[in-house]
């Protein structure tokens, strides 16, 4: 049932995410466009693309794309929660997070 529970919250997380995704992509688009006249430098090696807006592109997308990821994951699990009535699986933990637990255990068994 784990299994077919995690398949389940990929899909959702599929289904809403591709709408999700263009509506943040419109909105930092537009975000740009208001701040700058510019286009934003999506190649930043090209020569006339400045520091300062390749800066501020890049900051502009990360969090265009950590709010994307966000609002998909939440509202997955809404659905999920809706549609079964059940908890949805857990998100798998990030490397940083294994790495601490990791490090924590070590030093609990240090310390035994």
């Amino acid at each position: 049932m784990a299994a077919g529970a995690k398949i389940g919250m990929r899909v959702m997380s599929i289904v809403i995410g591709i709408p999700v995704s263009i509506v943040t992509k419109k909105i930092v688009e537009r975000a740009w466009s208001t701040a700058r006249p510019d286009d934003p430098p999506r190649k930043p090696t090209e020569s006339e693309v400045r520091w300062a807006d390749a800066i501020a592109w890049a900051a502009v997308s990360a969090i265009g794309i950590v709010v994307s990821d966000l609002v998909t994951r939440r509202s997955a699990e809404a659905a999920y929660r809706t549609i079964t009535g059940n908890e949805p699986p857990p998100s798998k933990p990030a490397k940083a997070t294994k790495k601490l637990k990791q490090a924590g255990e070590k030093t609990k068994a240090t310390a035994d």
